[in-house]
Formats: C-alpha cells, structure tokens, sequence
C-alpha cells in the first residue's frame, strides 16, 4: 500500500492555488497531493513528475478523472525544468514536493529499501538506473563507504561496521537486505536499543547515495525558484535532518539581501534576496495526523514565496 499523504491539507493551502495556474507536483507518488491539488480548482493545470513507473501507473488510475488537467512526465525532479519546457511551461505558479520515500517500498521491501525482510540490495529509486546498493557495498572503497554512512546516515558506528562489511565482502559477496542487516546488528548487538535506529542509518545513507537525493534536491531548488511567477509559492516537505537543514539553508540564502561582511560600509556584493520565507519555523502534523499517521512524525513543511521585483507586496 501506498501511504496517506503527509500535510496534506497544510501543502495545498500552502501553494494559494490561484485561478488559471499552473502548478507542479514533483513527487507524484500514489498521487495523493495532485488529487487535492486538481480538487482545490478546476481552473489549474498541474504537471506531476516521478520516476517510478510502478508509482505513475498507480497515480494515473487514480486520476484518470483529471486527465484532462494533468500531465505526468516520468523523470526526475532534477530535470524539472528541461521537462517543462519540453511541454512549452517556462514558468509556473507554485511548487509541491514531497521527499518522503513511499510506504509501499518501505513495508514490502521488494526493491531493498527495507531491513525488515530479505531481498536483494537495490535501492534505486529509477530501475532503470545503473547503481544499486549492492554494488556500493560490495566496490566502494573503505574511505567512502565511511564517508557515505557518516555523511548520510549520522551513523557513529560507521567505521566499525564498514570493517565488518569488508570482512563478510573479502568472502563473498553482501547482496541482500537480510545479509547487510545481520552484518549492522553483529557490529551494534551490545546495546540492543540502538540495533533498529543503526540499521535505519546505514540504509537511510545507502538510499541517499544510490538515487544521490541531496544532489538533486540542490539543483532543483534552484531551477524551481528560477521558474516560479513572482508569488509563486515553494513548498517542500521533508522527512530527514539532512533535507531539512538543506532547504532551510537554501531559503535563507535567498531570502538574504546581502553577503558582505558587516564590516563593510556598503553592499558591494549585487546579491537579490529572491524568496520570503513564510515559516520562520516548518510546519509539523498536529495531533490528530500523528495518531493516524506514525509516518508524519518526522515530516517538517517549509514554504517560501517568490518575490515580486520592485513590489513591497511580498516584503
């Protein structure tokens, strides 16, 4: 099963869809979002973006009624741009993204996102994409694979688990969920309450890699703020620290006037400020959500309006 869209009444009011817009939803996934997106108007036409096919043939059924008013493009988010202008869109009114992994990869643990059941180490959000976890886990070096479960996953205990990798690898080859969840609880079984959050990292900071979900959230942001209407809403709803912290960042630098050093006696720097960012802090679910939803705990929502050049109206 897919999950229920997280934030979701908060994400749409989010956008101030207006009349006649045109809006993206750049994580499609079951479709939830760009259903009450298409709901919220009738007016707007709204262009959806994944790369799972198995996700798009279950969100085109589902909006097979607003088949006139969607268009589902299989890609990447990080191609939104070039992908639009394809479809002759150069600009747009708001931006939906949800960068939650889907729940039907987590529970079924088919494509090897999961370390709650055994199958083969793969991760990758595009199937059609060529790296797999197998192969990072079994080829990177010692330095990366620290690197990567550091870096990604703010996993402690990553240079002593990537020991015990290399030990099992120098054997033979690590190719299922099963076998590198056994090597991650080997290493951490000493204190058993850190087993589950240990394995969460190393698989949270493999995922990253394989589909290198930073990078591409980073490029994004920057083509979405390129193509957003003045008063164009960005909203980005995230699921861990390091997005989070990234799209905060990224808001601030564009909301930013100036990067001089304080010490000089005028801005010499010729920086924009770009955005307004509209939560000084994100939005979480209330109450009720978490009760329903135990994948909403982690889910924080930020939103920044494009400004209007030469107008205080978003000032």
């Amino acid at each position: 099963m897919y999950h229920t869209s997280v934030l979701l009444d908060e994400a749409v009011q989010a956008l101030q869809i207006k009349t006649n817009g045109i809006y993206i939803d750049g994580t499609l996934g079951a479709g939830g979002h760009s259903k009450a997106i298409l709901e919220s108007d009738e007016s707007i036409k709204l262009y959806a973006f994944d790369q799972d096919e198995e996700a798009i043939q279950y969100a085109s059924n589902r909006l097979d009624p607003f088949k006139d008013r969607i268009t589902i493009i299989r890609d990447n988010f990080v191609n939104m741009r070039t992908r639009l202008a394809l479809n002759r869109v150069s600009s747009v009114d708001g931006i939906l993204c949800d960068l939650g992994v889907s729940s039907r990869h987590l529970d079924s643990g088919v494509r090897g996102f999961s370390f709650q059941e055994d199958y083969p180490l793969d991760m990758r959000m595009d199937q059609s994409a060529k790296l797999t976890a197998e192969d990072v886990v079994n080829n990177a070096s010692e330095e990366e694979l620290v690197r990567i479960i550091r870096e990604y996953g703010e996993e402690k205990q990553a240079y002593r688990i990537v020991q015990e990798i290399l030990s099992v690898r120098a054997s033979k080859p690590i190719k299922t969920t099963g076998e590198l969840s056994a090597i991650i609880e080997n290493v951490v079984k000493a204190n058993p309450k850190f087993v589950v959050k240990s394995k969460a990292r190393v698989f949270q900071a493999l995922r990253i890699h394989v589909n290198d979900e930073l990078g591409v959230l980073k490029k994004m942001l920057v083509d979405a703020v390129n193509i957003l209407n003045p008063g164009g809403a960005l909203v980005i709803i995230t699921f861990h620290s390091l997005e989070d912290k990234l799209v905060k960042d990224f808001f601030k630098y564009e909301e930013k006037e100036c990067l001089c050093p304080s010490t000089f006696p005028e801005c010499r720097c010729d920086k924009v400020s770009r955005l307004k960012i509209l939560t000084k802090k994100p939005i979480v679910a209330c109450e009720q959500e978490l009760n329903e939803n135990r994948r909403s705990r982690s889910a924080k929502l930020r939103v920044a309006i494009k400004r209007r050049w030469g107008s205080d109206e978003s000032n």
